[in-house]
């Protein structure tokens, strides 16, 4: 792609973006796409997240935002969109990670496919777009995309997650960069409490469903952006969200936005060719039991294990 095509796209996703936040509900037709977010007591971030589905350029979806049994001010963060296409649904019990509330949102979900925001992650206005097309050509039980997971601030780490030559053969895809068939949990099962298993429960998943021979397809394109907050200490109790407001700002304005962001990437990668990508996530092991990536993560988060 030449700089001058890079420029007109990136310039293309930001007009989409700003348009997108102004015009009205889309009208007409059942939704195909289910969106859930399950979220815990951290508002701040779950705006944004809303504004990056309602930016979304892809128009048949709804979203289910789901939360863990929260007592903060959500409902009403989501009730302020005003928005009838964004369905609320509050946990009476706490359950901890987001694997119940996730089927939660898949048991009230109508679409025919059901995709994930991290309530701290973001976007780009073709993300829903690019999934449902990857998974439509290739006829996929599971699309994803590349994702770029952003280390705490000062860190400088930038990697890009979902680079498989050669099609997912195991390993972590973060939940933001998925778009799967509904019908696929009714195969394999759904999400399992973190207390049941010794394997983070997005792995766990991802790879049950690789075992049962589901299929998966890549969309080849950076279209999600995840900020860990079990790789920023107390990011549950100081409840910050100038990364995510930052992030949408330059997705917003920024010509060639993508293309920037795996410049960036690439150029960590580059200035610390040995270092570790999962450095700054938690480190467990298998003889740490069942549920103990999740217990460490909460913990990094200033919430009780």
């Amino acid at each position: 792609m030449s700089a001058a095509a890079a420029r007109r796209r990136g310039s293309g996703i930001a007009r989409a973006a700003s348009n997108a936040l102004r015009r009205p509900p889309a009208v007409g037709g059942p939704p195909l796409v289910s969106v859930v977010i399950a979220t815990y007591n951290w508002s701040e971030v779950l705006r944004w997240a809303i504004r990056s589905v309602r930016a979304q350029s892809y128009p048949r979806w709804e979203l289910i935002v789901v939360g863990d049994c929260c007592t903060d001010d959500s409902e009403a963060v989501v009730a302020s969109f005003t928005d009838s296409r964004i369905r609320w649904h509050n946990r009476e019990v706490n359950a901890g990670s987001q694997s119940l509330p996730n089927n939660d949102g898949i048991a009230m979900a109508r679409g025919e496919l059901v995709a994930y925001l991290g309530h701290d992650d973001l976007w780009t206005p073709d993300h829903l777009t690019r999934l449902v097309a990857t998974q439509a050509t290739a006829g996929a039980d599971v699309a994803f995309s590349l994702s770029e997971v952003i280390g705490p601030p000062g860190s400088g780490m930038r990697n890009i997650s979902g680079f498989k030559p050669h099609g997912y053969d195991g390993g972590h895809l973060p939940p933001s960069s998925l778009l799967h068939r509904r019908d696929l949990v009714e195969s394999v099962g759904g999400w399992r409490d973190y207390r049941e298993i010794e394997q983070p429960p997005d792995t766990e998943l991802l790879e049950r469903a690789l075992g049962a021979g589901a299929s998966f397809a890549c969309s080849w394109a950076l279209t999600a952006f995840k900020l860990p907050s079990a790789m920023r200490r107390n990011s549950y109790v100081e409840r910050r969200s100038e990364e995510q407001a930052e992030l949408a700002r330059r997705m917003e304005s920024e010509a060639a936005f993508q293309l920037r962001e795996l410049a960036r990437a690439v150029a960590s990668r580059a200035r610390r060719p040995r270092s570790d990508p999962n450095r700054f996530a938690p480190q467990v092991g298998p003889e740490d039991g069942k549920g103990a990536y999740v217990r460490a993560a909460r913990r990094v988060r200033g919430l009780d294990p």
